[in-house]
């Protein structure tokens, strides 16, 4: 079955143990379909110490209760998971596996409790493989992800222990530096502490990462971008009924010379029922001409591109209807998203289709390319 890359995405959110955030959170996350995967830190437990669940999704935790880290994985064709790594209750790994190329990689949700030294320990004992996804709230503070900090500030060692394991290991920051992920409640001076790196292909596999404040929990949450390999659907005949040959249909009805008329019991009914559904069958195919498919207009579409483009003419829509100035500024930014989302899903099916070219089609696919950004034609 051939392979199209897709967009998906895999958000990361602090819960801090509350009901209602952890509830809420699950529920935005669901009503996007290209929302693929979701890891909550610190979720809520009911009175059994068990995460809530979501429907459509498989739930991996570290721990049988009272986990502090929990990946949801949503149901989708073609992709599988499996629970690779656990330790305590706050560290976890997941492999997600494409079924019809085998293709994988690990996605890594850690949560450090409280302070930096749980991480710092437990990293230097982990192997992880050279394609994986490692996110989560680490609670440490560093400038490769803070920014410059305040000349009082001191790198704790548990921060510079992470840091330097992590450029040991040639992990690639995917956070924006001084982009703050944690908004204290008691006032304190916001942080980077919910962090997202990468190696490996992973990381040319990443479109993008956003950052968005308008939580109702004290951490921000964090979304990446990927593409993800998935199974395009075999394409069903569809035969041209206007130009059937219904003379023929009759024709080859006729000639069966089916006797109905003395049929013996319940068996012999469903026999004939069986031999009428092929007789039919046999006759379509002979008398209805199948319909000429034509090549997608534009094969890099998909759903959450259909979303987003309704979302854009509801906000022209409202815009024209009440020209105030807050409708007109939202008006831009849902064009402005749309507009990065489709050069992501053109950026991600050309992608595509440089990695599976061959020597014959490589110049025509680099010609029909004509946007400004080429994607770079990997030698290896």
């Amino acid at each position: 079955m051939a392979l199209l890359a897709s967009v998906g995405s895999v958000q990361l959110l602090n819960c801090a143990r509350g009901q209602a955030k952890t509830i809420l959170a699950l529920q935005d996350f669901a009503r996007k379909p290209e929302n693929l995967i979701c890891l909550l830190q610190e979720p809520w437990c009911d009175r059994h110490g068990n995460p809530p669940s979501l429907p459509g999704f498989d739930t991996f935790t570290p721990s049988p209760t009272k986990p502090r880290c929990v990946t949801y994985v949503c149901h989708t064709p073609g992709l599988t998971a499996t629970t690779v790594f656990t330790a305590s209750d706050s560290f976890l790994g997941t492999m997600i596996t494409t079924v019809h190329n085998q293709k994988s990689f690990t996605l890594y949700n850690f949560y450090s409790p409280g302070r930096p030294k749980p991480l710092a320990a437990i990293l230097p004992t982990v192997k992880l493989p050279n394609d994986c996804l490692l996110m989560g709230d680490f609670n440490a503070h560093h400038p490769w992800w803070q920014g410059p900090l305040p000349p009082t500030a001191r790198i704790s060692r548990g921060s510079q222990t992470i840091a330097n394991w992590l450029e040991d290991n040639n992990f690639h920051l995917q956070n924006e530096p001084a982009i703050p992920t944690h908004h204290p409640r008691n006032g304190g001076h916001p942080s980077t502490i919910d962090l997202c790196l990468s190696r490996g292909s992973t990381t040319q596999s990443i479109l993008s990462l956003a950052v968005d404040h308008d939580t109702t929990s004290d951490h921000s949450t964090v979304t990446v971008i990927r593409s993800l390999p998935t199974p395009i659907a075999p394409t069903v005949p569809r035969r041209c009924w206007r130009r059937a040959d219904w003379g023929k249909f009759d024709s080859i009805i006729q000639s069966a010379n089916m006797d109905l008329l003395q049929l013996q019991g319940t068996d012999g009914t469903l026999q004939a029922i069986t031999n009428i559904t092929q007789l039919l069958h046999q006759a379509v195919n002979k008398a209805v001409p199948l319909r000429v498919l034509r090549k997608a207009a534009a094969p890099w579409w998909n759903h959450s591109l259909t979303l987003a483009k309704k979302s854009v003419k509801r906000a022209d829509r409202r815009a024209r209807l009440q020209p105030t100035a807050e409708n007109r500024e939202y008006s831009q930014y849902k064009r402005s998203k749309w507009s990065m989302m489709v050069r992501n899903a053109k950026t991600a099916y050309r992608v595509h289709q440089l990695e599976t070219v061959s020597t014959r089609t490589v110049w025509r696919t680099l010609n029909h390319h004509n946007t400004h950004h080429k994607p770079v034609l990997r030698l290896d």
